[in-house]
């Protein structure tokens, strides 16, 4: 993504802004049907075609309710391979902006199909998919937008890699009543931090993710899905096979509330996991990913982002999270079952 950062981010912010309008999101709602206009027209100026027939607008029907997924394409060099996809859903789980879940992704999501479009695209089409319904009562269920895409709208080709984003606009802060309070202090080197699932979908990911550069703004670490769950829409591709990535900063204390609102999310940090974004798909592109039969534990891989994401931090926090280092899955077992017990 060559482009200027304080741009990417003002691009960003600005979608950002438009999307998450006070009176949310919700399936069935004039704030639904305002952000499927929104999410078309958007998915056109971004330079995509509809990936089928012609309209972006893939609309499904569960149990008498309508729903709505988008999607685009950015036609590769050879558009016979399965395409890569990068995805975020659209929907809101109040009747407030919800910013941060999950506005923040559907503005990465469309800033990397637009680079992409930019650049002449991929080695393979690149799917940009909005989805619907991915927030309660609909989570995990038949009417899932990311579900109904994948089960009922793929073509035959399929899909070779997914990238999902979800809660990817704030920054991370480490509760004080923790951390003590002089390290509370010392704690603003975390804020970049954003979390990934999926290494472990495919033996050649950790290798490939590893070549990837991790841009200025944010801090990558890398962990096992089993630690969070299936908490978005990468749940279906994990499901089905597909090879995946999913990107988070993890929920915070606005997370579902109506203070997660535009003017609390850190854009220059969106502009770095934009760009990582858009790295990986491009990385994904050009790998194989044949089929394996057995699966390869990424803990060598995880341990250099955590190493590399905490830095001069790294044995400080090994430390407080009672472990020696984060060098084994048994120390980062431990580590982060006692982080998720913070609600990190």
């Amino acid at each position: 993504m060559k482009q200027d950062m304080k741009a990417l981010a003002t691009t960003l912010k600005n979608d950002v802004y438009e999307l998450c309008q006070p009176g949310g999101r919700m399936v069935g709602t004039n704030g639904h049907a305002r952000a499927e206009a929104w999410v078309q027209r958007r998915l056109s100026e971004i330079g995509c075609s509809p990936y089928r027939g012609d309209s972006f607008a893939l609309p499904y029907h569960v149990d008498g309710i309508d729903f709505t997924n988008f999607a685009g394409v950015i036609p590769g060099a050879d558009r016979t391979l399965p395409p890569v996809l990068i995805g975020a859903h659209y929907d809101s789980v109040i009747p407030h902006p919800c910013a941060d879940d999950n506005g923040a992704a559907v503005a990465i999501t469309l800033a990397v199909g637009e680079a992409v479009a930019r650049s002449g695209g991929l080695e393979r089409d690149l799917i940009i998919a909005i989805f619907d319904a991915e927030e309660p009562p609909y989570f995990l269920t038949d009417a899932m937008g990311s579900i109904r895409f994948y089960e009922d709208q793929t073509d035959d080709r399929d899909v070779h890699f997914a990238l999902i984003s979800d809660l990817v606009g704030h920054d991370v802060t480490m509760p004080s009543d923790f951390l003590g309070g002089t390290i509370a202090k010392l704690a603003s080197p975390f804020k970049p931090l954003t979390f990934m699932t999926g290494a472990e979908s495919h033996p050649a990911l950790p290798g490939l993710l590893d070549e990837v550069e991790v841009p200025s703004g944010m801090k990558l670490i890398a962990t096992l899905n089993d630690y969070v769950g299936d908490m978005s829409d990468h749940a279906i591709f994990r499901w089905k096979g597909v090879p995946y990535v999913f990107l988070s900063c993890g929920r915070w204390e606005h997370y579902h509330q109506a203070t997660d609102t535009p003017d609390r999310l850190n854009y220059q940090k969106m502009a770095a996991i934009a760009v990582y974004a858009e790295s990986i798909c491009r990385s994904a592109a050009g790998a194989e990913l044949e089929e394996y039969i057995e699966r390869e534990d990424p803990i060598a891989f995880e341990a250099k982002t955590w190493e590399k994401a905490l830095g001069i931090f790294c044995k400080p926090m090994a430390t407080i999270l009672r472990v020696p280092d984060f060098k084994t899955r048994t120390h980062v077992n431990k580590a982060l079952r006692t982080m998720l017990s913070l609600g990190l």
